[in-house]
């Protein structure tokens, strides 16, 4: 899952730019936005913001946090030396208590 996250991050447009280009070309880097593009705003060479859509921001936070779920099934396989537990193993596990 890690590795569909970094496709999916490097399939984005990133651009960056000055604070004042930014501000003159504003409309544009909003569109932009909307498009799916990230863009870093600098000053003095610095970066100082970051724009991008809002559902990028939940996209991102699914995939961590699904890289989180995973990972934490390898390490139960693991310990146990057990078959491999699945996503939906945890799944199950987390939902027992609440039935």
């Amino acid at each position: 899952m890690v590795a569909q996250r970094s496709s999916f991050l490097q399939t984005l447009s990133r651009l960056s730019m000055g604070a004042f280009d930014a501000k003159t070309h504003f409309s544009d880097l909003l569109r932009k936005v909307e498009d799916g593009a990230v863009v870093t705003i600098t000053r003095n060479g610095h970066d100082v913001a970051v724009m991008q859509s809002p559902a990028l921001v939940c996209n991102s936070k699914a995939l961590d946090a699904w890289s989180r779920l995973t990972a934490m099934a390898q390490t139960i396989s693991s310990q146990n030396n057990t078959a491999p537990v699945t996503v939906n193993d945890i799944l199950e596990w987390k939902n027992d208590g609440r039935r």
